[in-house]
């Protein structure tokens, strides 16, 4: 586990295996992982380490399954018994960024660095995902068959169609921060970009918005000193709101600016979703360095600016949400609250 995104799935998993349940955290999930605990499952923390060749190796190896949140070069290495299922729950049920052999950084890399890479690829037997179109993805990307995926839905998406948790969720951040209750919360939430400062156009400060308006900045969580940097800059623009995290902040959006986040795949779901904004001011320089799909802009459900006089014009233009089914329809295909269990039934089927 790389991220904390499917504690849910985790606990439903729990349910159906039992104790034979193990479930092995990078430090960086760790807050996540400790959540596991009341519900008696068994968490041990991970580092690629002689110590976890020693202890966690033989662990792994005798596994039944192995569910995997990202990409892990040791799994190369596992010698997988013909039963094992390496599975593949992905940390984000859509993709805008290109990854495996679309990714221009990998064609740069040395041909032992490509033949290691594709090791980890051939490993996974079983890839969960909520549509035919995140299949083809996953296929083409890492050069693999289209039936090693399986279109059962994204266990994590479950919760935006469960109208409890929206609404738990809303009234949670509303008994916190009152002052967004009524308002027009304008949700802007850049992708991660590894190892760069996230900066704003020069012109930011151009930005108007209306009195009814307030624009909340939520970057990655371990980017939350340039956030406050950011809200020093414009304190008359930029609201934080860090006690909740985006995927919580999406229950009460009802404008999500973005750029090549997975985040509009989630936003899609809520009955609150009404505008999708695109500000990718840094779109070549992206393109060259990380790559996008290569149709992104034919299915986006939103309007593309690179300026912050756009960006100001398409805030106040009414919502059209009209584009919003076709794009569920292509990416959210099975994401319709129902994706643990029938993930769980797959893998698990309940005897009659």
């Amino acid at each position: 586990m790389s991220f904390a995104d499917n504690l849910a799935f985790i606990e439903q998993l729990h349910q159906r295996v039992g104790d034979r349940l193990v479930v092995y955290y990078l430090p960086a999930a760790e807050t996540g992982a400790r959540k596991l605990l009341p519900a008696g499952i068994t968490i041990r923390p991970f580092h690629d380490s002689l110590r976890f060749a020693v202890t966690g190796i033989p662990v792994l190896t005798a596994a039944a399954d192995i569910y995997c949140d990202n990409y892990f070069a040791f799994t190369a290495g596992l010698k997988r018994r013909s039963t094992q299922r390496l599975i593949q729950l992905w940390h984000a049920s859509g993709a805008i960024k290109a990854f495996g052999w679309g990714d221009p950084q990998t064609q740069q890399r040395s041909t032992a660095d490509q033949q290691r890479f594709q090791a980890v690829y051939d490993q996974m037997t079983d890839f969960v995902v909520g549509s035919e179109k995140m299949g083809q993805v996953f296929a083409s990307s890492y050069q693999l068959p289209k039936t090693r995926m399986r279109v059962l839905g994204y266990p994590r998406s479950d919760r935006y169609c469960q109208p409890d948790w929206v609404r738990a969720t809303r009234a949670a951040i509303y008994a916190k921060y009152p002052a967004l209750q009524g308002r027009d919360v304008i949700l802007y939430a850049p992708t991660y970009r590894a190892g760069v400062t996230f900066t704003l156009p020069a012109d930011f400060s151009q930005l108007k918005l209306a009195d009814n308006q307030v624009l909340v900045l939520k970057l990655h969580p371990h980017l939350a000193d340039q956030a406050q940097r950011l809200y020093e800059r414009y304190p008359n623009l930029i609201t934080l709101v860090p006690t909740f995290s985006t995927d919580e902040l999406l229950t009460v959006t009802n404008t999500l600016i973005s750029d090549y986040s997975s985040v509009i795949f989630d936003y899609a779901l809520l009955p609150n979703c009404q505008k999708i904004v695109f500000f990718t001011f840094d779109w070549d320089s992206f393109q060259r360095s990380v790559g996008l799909q290569a149709d992104f802009k034919q299915w986006a459900p939103g309007t593309f600016v690179k300026t912050t006089a756009a960006l100001d014009q398409v805030l106040k233009q009414p919502a059209n949400p009209s584009q919003l089914a076709s794009f569920n329809q292509l990416w959210n295909t099975k994401n319709d609250g129902q994706a643990t269990e029938r993930t769980l039934d797959y893998f698990y089927p309940r005897s009659n």
